[in-house]
């Protein structure tokens, strides 16, 4: 795992709407920093399923294609997740390789064994005022998360734990499903699949 880029990230998800959740941005001093969409088509082997969702995720290969307004980014990505036994993510990264078309990219890992599994749109808006930066992301249309990285893009902060990450969250009152900063944001697409 030489290759993977490692970093602290948490995602929650939001229990209010978004009319709701941009009115206690807006009063907290957040402005939007940047707007793009993200469409993640998840790929895994036959032989790679399993009953534990997890598990079938950490054998994914996404082709991932990011929309911006001036810039259409295209890749094959490999995440890699570790998970303690509260199935808390203690560790994470990521290895992108890009390509030059979806469609090739598709018909490469089609090629090699690879079927689709799913497929994930998610339109994502970047807040930020002068001390917090995190993504809002709209997923499939049905939920809405947010998402803190360790490395802030818009403002000079980088945080330096979970910990760090979470009590600066917590400090804008955002109403927060279960109380959960590790939530699955395919686990939950792929469960919502199997149960259809």
């Amino acid at each position: 795992m030489n290759n993977v880029v490692y970093e602290n990230e948490i995602t929650v998800e939001v229990d209010t709407s978004l009319e709701n959740l941009k009115e206690i941005l807006k009063e907290n001093d957040f402005t939007i920093k940047e707007e793009y969409d993200l469409i993640d088509i998840y790929m895994v082997k036959n032989d790679r399923l399993s009953d534990n969702h997890l598990e079938t995720l950490k054998n994914c290969l996404l082709i991932r294609n990011i929309i911006t307004d001036n810039k259409n980014i295209k890749t094959i990505t490999y995440k890699y997740k570790e998970y303690n036994d509260l199935k808390e993510i203690i560790k994470q990264g990521k290895v992108d390789c890009y390509i030059e078309s979806i469609e090739e990219g598709k018909k490469l890992l089609e090629v090699i064994g690879y079927n689709k599994l799913m497929e994930i749109k998610d339109h994502l808006i970047v807040y930020a005022n002068n001390k917090t930066e995190f993504a809002v992301q709209l997923v499939n249309n049905k939920h809405i998360y947010i998402e803190m990285e360790e490395k802030c893009n818009h403002i000079n902060r980088s945080y330096t734990s979970v910990e760090e990450m979470i009590n600066d969250l917590k400090q804008y009152n955002i109403p927060i499903k279960n109380d959960d900063y590790f939530v699955k944001k395919a686990e939950i697409e792929l469960i919502e699949i199997n149960n259809n």
